[in-house]
């Protein structure tokens, strides 16, 4: 068995919606089957099978070839399996996510990884805005697994997160970790203003100190941390290579809400 493949003929005159072409919808397909459903989002029809070559038969396994930004949704909802994109992504990469794993090569538009709720999200290039974030009409933002943006993060990233782990190796926009509730974002790059405005109980661990510190964080002195070694072995097993010292300086905030919120700023 080989990996069901996507292959794109052309760019596409429209946005296309790909969610439908997960591992949980296409299990038991046949190949015409799959070639037949409709990705098209405006009037003029379009299926899978007048954009991309399809070939492969396991379905637990798919990938993607040539993609550009106008494919939204790739990946979107899954429970189990992986899939692979040899391309760009457009908006809501892995959006709502379960399980299993996504791997993206290229960048990604906004909203890649809203309200995932489980499994693991490689990005090797840059996102767009709200990473993490929350969806449009929902009232929490990323709620579990793990986001690692390997390029450039736009702003808003993590907004509302509830659970999980997002590591960012390149530099975050404005409003870093805005609103979060709770879990752990990693900066290895700069981020912009605002980094962490409205934070309740979320971490935000950096390894460069922010420009700019909101004034409802409160300067608590640096700390010895013992879990921040358990945290570089995880972040390695995801083949993210860090040196985290034990010791960090601690800001908690945002005391203009909850104030249970904390800043990391490693020494």
């Amino acid at each position: 068995m080989s990996a069901l493949t996507f292959k794109m003929k052309q760019s596409p005159d429209q946005r296309v919606n790909l969610s439908c072409l997960t591992p949980d919808r296409l299990a038991g397909m046949k190949s015409k089957d799959i070639e037949a459903l409709h990705i098209g989002t405006t009037r003029t029809k379009l299926c899978v099978g007048d954009l991309f070559k399809v070939s492969g038969d396991e379905t637990s396994n798919i990938r993607f070839v040539g993609t550009d930004h106008r494919c939204d949704h790739i990946g979107a909802r899954f429970s189990e399996g992986q899939v692979m994109v040899d391309g760009n992504a457009g908006a809501y990469l892995g959006a709502s996510l379960r399980g299993g794993a996504l791997l993206l090569k290229g960048n990604a538009g906004p909203y890649a990884g809203a309200a995932m709720s489980g499994g693991t999200i490689d990005i090797g290039g840059n996102v767009g805005e709200r990473a993490g974030g929350v969806l449009v009409g929902e009232v929490h933002g990323m709620r579990g697994g793990r986001l690692i943006i390997r390029g450039d993060a736009g702003p808003m990233l993590a907004e509302r997160m509830r659970r999980g782990i997002i590591t960012v190796c390149g530099d975050a926009g404005d409003y870093a970790g805005a609103r979060v509730v709770a879990g752990t974002i990693v900066f290895l790059g700069k981020v912009g203003r605002f980094a962490g405005y409205g934070n309740k109980r979320g971490t935000l661990i950096f390894k460069k100190e922010p420009k700019e510190i909101l004034p409802t964080y409160s300067d608590c002195g640096v700390i010895e941390f013992t879990y921040l070694k358990l945290l570089e072995r995880h972040l390695k097993e995801h083949d993210v290579k860090l040196r985290l010292p034990r010791r960090a300086q601690r800001l908690i905030g945002d005391m203009a809400s909850k104030g249970k919120g904390e800043m990391l700023i490693l020494r």
